[in-house]
């Protein structure tokens, strides 16, 4: 705030109900366009592409500002929908301007892509979905390509509002690997509990270091993602270092005795056929004890559900031995699994996030 130069401020925090705000300098947020540039070309966005932005915009959000003048910059037709977009208008401008391209936060943009697909998708051809600021599960994956066409899925960034972009994949990157932004940024892993930096493989604590940062610095800047060093090189050729994203710190529920993390209940219902990607898992305490509630969506009719939910109760159960012992002996309550229809779990009013772990104590 001492400098003189200009400065513009963003709010970050969306999704834990305890919004902060993060300012960056003009000159700051020109920079920030190497690495956004950096990330679309690695995931394979060319100039031809035609593209619709829907990331969130206005109170305070940074990402579709900043994409859209990435977009500008990189030379694509770029279309402005935001995450208010009315599908019929997104649907109907993919007809006439032949858009094949659609990026944003992963649950936004493929809730508008099967949105429009109830309009009737004749016409429309997206091939690349490029998504931020969520993950976009195996389940979302095999939807995209297969239900709509979609040959190219990856994630063009990772980061936060305060760090801005931290990794990008390329076309090699499997789920949840990225390639450093290690000119931009120094990251580090660290054991917490250890107090050390972690080895590759290990799994630690996600801290960054931005080089870029002059208005308001950051110095070891604790991420809150859990992840870990890859040793290995991609095979698309780039020596930048690889780490592997493990779920964030705080994505964990303490049910009696046992930590269930997200990422654990994302994967067993990744399992169940018939669920969605979209899942959301809540801590109830009753009459003294603890009970897992897990809300999944689905396009299963009504008549088939109760399979499907005794399905993932028995996934959820098969591998955390101590969850089950709680269960079993009585001293925690038997999970609830509930099946929603696509869209029927809460999302952030301002960011359009999936609201992914309560606790309703």
């Amino acid at each position: 705030m001492s400098q003189p130069t200009g400065w513009t401020v963003f709010q970050s925090g969306g999704t834990t109900g305890a919004p902060k705000t993060s300012l960056f300098s003009h000159e700051e947020m020109e920079a920030l366009y190497l690495p956004n540039a950096r990330g679309y070309h690695a995931v394979g966005l060319r100039r031809g592409d035609r593209v619709a932005n829907l990331f969130a915009v206005g109170n305070l959000y940074m990402s579709y500002l900043h994409v859209h003048r990435a977009l500008e910059a990189f030379g694509c037709a770029n279309f402005p929908f935001s995450n208010h977009a009315d599908p019929v208008l997104v649907r109907n401008c993919c007809r006439l301007f032949g858009i094949n391209c659609l990026t944003g936060v992963a649950s936004v943009a493929l809730n508008c892509l099967r949105e429009m697909e109830k309009l009737g998708l004749r016409g429309v051809r997206i091939e690349k979905f490029f998504y931020s600021a969520e993950h976009l599960y195996d389940a979302d994956k095999a939807e995209l390509r297969e239900r709509f066409g979609v040959r190219k899925i990856a994630t063009h960034g990772y980061g936060t509002v305060d760090t801005w972009y931290l990794g990008y994949q390329c076309a090699a990157c499997p789920t949840g690997v990225f390639h450093a932004h290690d000119d931009q940024v120094f990251l580090e892993v660290w054991d917490e509990e250890g107090r050390r930096p972690c080895a590759a493989g290990e799994a630690g604590m996600l801290y960054a270091t931005v080089w870029s940062r002059r208005l308001t610095p950051l110095v070891r800047y604790r991420v809150g993602d859990r992840a870990r060093w890859l040793e290995d090189r991609c095979p698309c050729g780039r020596t930048t270092p690889l780490f592997e994203l493990l779920g964030r710190g705080d994505d964990v529920l303490r049910i009696g005795f046992d930590s269930v993390d997200y990422r654990y209940v994302q994967d067993c219902a990744g399992r169940v056929k018939g669920l969605l990607g979209s899942v959301q898992m809540v801590k109830e305490r009753q009459t003294g004890r603890d009970r897992l509630v897990v809300r999944a969506e689905t396009r299963v009719p009504p008549k088939g559900r109760p399979a499907l939910a005794a399905a993932l109760s028995r996934e959820l159960l098969s591998r955390r031995p101590t969850l089950k012992k709680g269960v079993e002996g009585g001293a925690v309550w038997p999970v609830r699994v509930e099946l929603l229809d696509q869209g029927g779990i809460p999302r952030n009013p301002r960011t359009g996030k999936l609201v992914r772990v309560v606790d309703d104590r």
